[in-house]
Order: C-alpha cells, then structure tokens, then sequence
C-alpha cells in the first residue's frame, strides 16, 4: 500500500466542518473527511514546528528529552525505514526549518525537493529595499524574517508562484512521474497557514471586503489588545482563513490528482497538522509570548493549540466514520508502518548517509530499528473496529530541558475531558547533568501563568473557567498518573524530578 501524507502548518482543526461548523470554506478537506476516518480526539505532542516532525518522524515524545533541534544523526525514522524496506520515498517541502541551516530532516528519503523562500528562508538578496507592510511595533522578525520574506516573493505574479501551489504541483508532478512505482511513501509538508499571511484577494474576499487598515501579516506575539485594534483582529483572522481556503484548494488539486493517476485504489491519505493559533482566545494573538528582552515565554497549552486535524483516507473508502479515541501525533509512524505492512520491523536495518554539517562531507553509518523505541500506537486496531481506545490521557508539551516553567507548560487531557494545566515546579539547585539554557531559566514569568489549572473541557472547552480549587485531589490524581506517563515512556530523570511534586503557588 502506498501512503501520502499531506501536514500543513498551523492549521486549526476547527477550520473543517468534520470538527466545528465554523464558516470556514474547505471543500475539498470536507470532501475528504467525507470519505475517511475523522479523529475527533487528536493531539499533538511535542510543540511546535519542529518538534512536532520530530515526533512524527520517529513516532516518540520528544519533548522529554530534545527541543527545537535538528534532526539527531543517530535517530532513526520513518522514511529511513521505509526506504530501507523498498519503499520509493520523496518528500516535498516548503517549511524552511526542516532544511535550513543543517537541520536535515530531509535524510532517510530517497528523494526531495525544497520550494524555496518561506519565512525565514535566506533565498533572494534582492530588492534590498522592502517596505514593511505596517508599522513594525506590531509586528514579528521586523527586522529580518519579514523583509526576508518580502524579498523572495517579490516576484510573484499569479497564484501558482505562491508556495501552496508550488509544492502542490510538484507532489502531482512527482506522482506522475513515479505512478508506476511498486510502492512509495510521498511527504508532503506545506508551511501554509502560517503566517505571513498573503493569499491572493479571491480568498480574502470569501471572508471580508474593504479593510482599509495596515495588513498585520506577521503579527507580534502578545496579548492583542497590546498590538492592535480589535478590527485588526478580525482582518488578521480573516487574512489566516484566506490561506486555509487557498491551502484546501492546492489539496483539493493533489486529491484529484490521486484519481486521475489511478492510485486511489492502493494509497491511503493522511491529512494533519502541527498545532493551532491563537486569534484573540485567552486575550492572546500567536502560539507564545516574545518579550524584547526575554525572547521567549511559552503560554499554555490551549484547546486552540493542541488539538489538531487528522483524517485518514484507507483505500477504497468511501463513507466518514468518526474515531473518539485519543490518539497523537507519535502515533502516525507507527500507523504508517502497519499501513506499509510493516508491523514486524525488528530485522530492519540499514546504512544511513549521515552529513557531518561542520566539514561539509558525507559518511554511512549502521543502523537498526527497535520498536521498543517508540511511544507512538498505530491507530490501525482503531480504524478496524477492533478496540475503542488506545490511550487514556494525552500529554502536549513544550520541551521539559530547560527546567524553566517559563518554557515547560505541559497540558494534560484525560479521556473524561479533563484538563490539567501543569508547567513544573524547580525550586531546587539544578544538577550539573543537566542539559540546561541558563539564560532561560533566569526568567520570570511575565506574560503567561505558571500554576496548574484544571478545566472540565465538555462543559468548558474555551477553558474559561478554572476548577482546580474545588477539585484538587482530582487534580492531584491526573498529575500522578501525567509522572507515571512520563516514567513510562523514559524521561530522564533530570528532566522528570521538577514534574514529580505538585505545588499549588498564588501568582500576583
């Protein structure tokens, strides 16, 4: 069986009417879900960009022991196996942070392509001169990411240069090309929604017509009622949605692509993303805080955040069926696998191109897999109807390394739909073991809270309201069973002693 796997950055699940009738016109996404398994209880793990692929990628948590980093030489992947299965694998990337600057999230793929030029990608020199789409007090990377970005679109002239068709046409190009292939694995990772946000007018006029004020594309991250007016909001919201509308219908494209070419029939389709955005919930604009000084400051860990999108299309189907189970995103490697027939991967094993960064030259190296390695479930037993559950509480978290609450705010989801806010306490020396950026810990909170909170999400899922005080042993037993979690899947224990007590501390 071949498999696609489409991931489109920052795309909240409550764009698709499969999760919230929201207004927000997907098509095509809706026409897929129509047809595919809809998981209702899908959470992301580690947060956010790159970590997440992280956990994708090698079906771990790896938020207990790794941050934003790049791609580990000794880890071993999906792709890797795949490829060293017989599998075809190509990826097709416009995320910048996977490739850039030696991240190498690219290795164990047979082929790939990077369309250049999102966000922070250092591409086009010129123009030189860029001029800022409003004033730069309310906006993020001023100073580099966003006259980055204006240099390499400036030529732009028609929707197909933007970076959605881009990498759409050539994943449809790539499957022309390798339509005959015994079997393939193609990854399609599409940066979009994620700000900046530029769709062309046909998308924004689905959502608003005559905004007169400056186009707050990037926004600084804060709460908004510091950076802008409320009907900067609203046009900030409605530029997003532009751009999922734009996304949709680039997949919408690949989709067809996938029936004219014949392949629907042994290819199964998983849609997802990484996490979601902030639009003025919780008083917030963006997915953290980004002091001047600071440089940064986790928020919690939202419903808006940690819930992601995810729809898995098995050959051949063609009626919707909704999945409650939780699941993650670790889960999907290991699902693809069984999907790959590949459920039995102990003999799996190989030589790896590994890039030594700092000279430049390549070098293999041996590997084999150990699925005892990975914390991920396959969701197959799900979708067979062969078990309801697979998990009974799901864990997001930013990484727990630097033993700052500042950074480490977790959030906890138990299958009853309560939620347990819970960012660490480390009161005591840190060890000289561990891995630590004292510069973050020295940080005070100024923006997010750092105590636990507890939230009943089906009668609160805008999680308003905070039980925690005529809750606490409840709270107390969702936090034991979160330590246990992270015993189970073998946090370090330099990264676990600042979770193991829960303290409860007024904040001013």
């Amino acid at each position: 069986m071949n498999t696609i796997l489409i991931i489109s950055d920052t795309f909240r699940y409550d764009n698709l009417s499969g999760y919230k009738s929201s207004g927000v016109k997907t098509p095509n996404l809706d026409r897929l879900a129509s047809e595919s398994y809809v998981f209702d209880n899908a959470y992301l793990g580690s947060f956010p960009t790159v970590p997440n692929r992280l956990d994708i990628m090698n079906g771990r948590f790896n938020f207990i022991d790794h941050e934003w980093c790049p791609l580990p030489d000794g880890m071993v992947t999906l792709q890797q196996i795949l490829s060293a299965s017989g599998y075809v694998t190509q990826m097709v990337v416009d995320n910048p942070h996977l490739i850039e600057n030696g991240f190498n999230y690219e290795r164990g793929f047979d082929g790939w392509e990077w369309i250049r030029g999102q966000e922070s990608d250092r591409w086009k020199s010129m123009p030189r001169d860029t001029e800022l789409p409003a004033d730069p007090s309310k906006l993020s990377n001023s100073h580099f990411v966003l006259p980055n970005y204006l240099r390499n679109t400036s030529w732009w002239k028609t929707e197909e240069d933007r970076f959605a068709a881009r990498s759409i046409k050539e994943a449809c190009q790539w499957l022309e090309e390798g339509q005959d292939a015994e079997k393939f694995f193609l990854y399609v990772d599409l940066f979009d929604p994620h700000e900046p946000w530029d769709a062309p007018e046909e998308y924004l006029k689905m959502y608003e017509n005559g905004h007169q004020g400056e186009e707050v594309i990037y926004p600084y991250n804060d709460f908004w009622k510091n950076i802008v007016s409320e009907e900067e909001l609203k046009h900030m919201r409605a530029l997003y949605l532009a751009e999922v509308s734009m996304v949709d219908h680039w997949v919408g494209v690949l989709l067809d692509k996938i029936d004219q070419l014949g392949l629907r029939e042994d290819t199964a389709v998983i849609f997802t993303s990484d996490h979601g955005y902030l639009f003025g919930e919780h008083g917030i604009i963006g997915k953290s805080f980004k002091p001047e000084k600071s440089g940064y400051e986790a928020c919690r860990m939202y419903n808006e955040m940690r819930r992601v999108p995810l729809i898995i299309r098995l050959p051949g189907q063609t009626k919707s069926e909704h999945i409650k189970a939780l699941v993650q995103s670790p889960d999907l490697m290991p699902t693809i696998l069984e999907l790959s027939g590949l459920v039995a991967t102990e003999s799996v094993g190989g030589k790896a191109n590994i890039q030594a960064l700092q000279c430049g030259i390549f070098y293999t190296k041996d590997w084999r897999f150990n699925p005892e390695t990975v914390h991920g479930k396959s969701l197959m037993p799900l979708l067979r109807g062969e078990t309801d559950r697979l998990r009974d509480i799901v864990v997001s978290s930013n990484t727990l390394i630097h033993h700052t609450p500042v950074v480490a705010k977790t959030a906890i989801v138990t299958e009853d739909g309560w939620c347990l806010h819970f960012a660490g306490n480390y009161d005591e020396e840190i060890g000289e073991g561990a891995k630590v950026n004292k510069a973050l810990i020295q940080l005070t909170p100024k923006n997010a809270p750092v105590a636990p909170a507890l939230f009943y999400l089906p009668d609160d899922p805008s999680e308003e309201h905070d039980l925690l005080s005529e809750n606490m042993k409840l709270a107390q037993e969702i936090h034991q069973r979160y330590v246990q979690w992270l015993e189970e899947v073998g946090t370090p224990e330099e990264h676990l002693a600042g979770r193991r007590e829960f303290k409860v501390k007024s904040e001013a």
